[in-house]
């Protein structure tokens, strides 16, 4: 008996979960991925693998229906197998990117997009993605979901959301990876609720991190503190608990990492600070008189004023792990 290809069972699984227009909504995305620049919507109709008149694009887009959750069920159920593991997690990305739509006024929830106080302003939609790491050094990823940030919420609302379906979607170990933007209360607090995923995402060099409170002394009044002793990662106060060295190319890297840290803001949410250094060949800091930055980021910085900026190649890079 011969076993039908996986893609071709992703197929027939598809079409099952489309309760109208099926098939013109499986020519239609099979338009798409053969398609290069895409002037407007009937011109899919002149590509090969669709099979129908131009009309029927417009009739897919007006009256074809999506089931968002058994498509996430669907997805969840076919991942490749060869999909990258770290340490037994499924390694998943989160980020917010804009669309520049300045031309489409009639646009729904056109907003403005600015990210940074001195950006220029821009005009468009905002959409939230989280995708699967498929292949270990490579851009390769499987987007598991994607939603557009309405204009009634923001990226953390629709980051919280997105978290939680994924926690619930299977009972296999995650980490959700984030940059700076998501370091907050709002978003972070979610990791309290979920059960099968933890967060690993990047510190502002600014933040200030805190160890567990000191316990309260015998007869003193008030509250228990909720915070201990300020940590800074520059300049830390207690050695790091564990550390490891290792060779990224012709590049020496060091990882030291501080456990029991807290925001101020949530202190019930305890996790550990990683700081990434990259080294010289004398074993120090390979720190650049201008910027932070170093090694193979140096060329890759945004920032040419900050002593400590937060693009990814610093040699105080932190990242805290829930």
């Amino acid at each position: 008996m011969q076993i039908k290809p996986s893609f071709q069972q992703f197929r027939q699984a598809l079409y099952q979960i489309l309760p109208k227009r099926a098939d013109a909504t499986l020519d239609l995305i099979d338009a798409l991925t053969v398609a290069g620049h895409v002037a407007s919507p009937v011109a899919l109709s002149e590509e090969v693998p669709f099979r129908r008149k131009f009309s029927s694009v417009y009739d897919v887009l007006s009256e074809g229906e999506l089931n968002s959750a058994a498509l996430q069920t669907l997805l969840s159920e076919h991942q490749p197998d060869s999909c990258e593991l770290l340490a037994g997690y499924e390694v998943y990305g989160l980020d917010a990117t804009p669309d520049e739509r300045p031309e489409a006024e009639t646009l729904a929830e056109r907003g403005l997009l600015k990210a940074q106080k001195n950006d220029p302003v821009r005009l468009g939609q905002k959409f939230s993605w989280v995708m699967r790491l498929v292949k270990p050094g490579t851009s390769w990823v499987a987007p598991w979901d994607v939603r557009r940030i309405k204009s009634d919420s923001n990226d953390n609302q629709t980051a919280v959301a997105q978290v939680k379906e994924l926690d619930e979607q299977s009972e296999s170990l995650k980490v959700v990876v984030a940059d700076s933007l998501y370091a907050n209360q709002f978003f972070l607090a979610v990791f309290l609720v979920v059960r099968h995923i933890v967060a690993l995402v990047r510190l502002r060099q600014n933040l200030k991190l805190y160890e567990k409170p000191l316990p309260k002394p015998v007869g003193m009044k008030g509250a228990p503190r909720k915070h201990g002793p300020v940590f800074k990662m520059a300049h830390p106060h207690r050695v790091a608990d564990r550390t490891a060295a290792f060779q990224f190319g012709r590049q020496s890297v060091r990882l030291s990492a501080w456990h029991g840290l807290h925001l101020a803001k949530l202190p019930t949410l305890v996790g550990l600070a990683l700081r990434v250094e990259f080294l010289k060949a004398d074993g120090t800091p390979a720190i650049s008189d201008r910027c932070g930055c170093s090694g193979p980021g140096r060329k890759l910085c945004p920032s040419k004023r900050c002593a400590a900026c937060i693009c990814g190649a610093s040699p105080w890079s932190t990242l805290f792990g829930l």
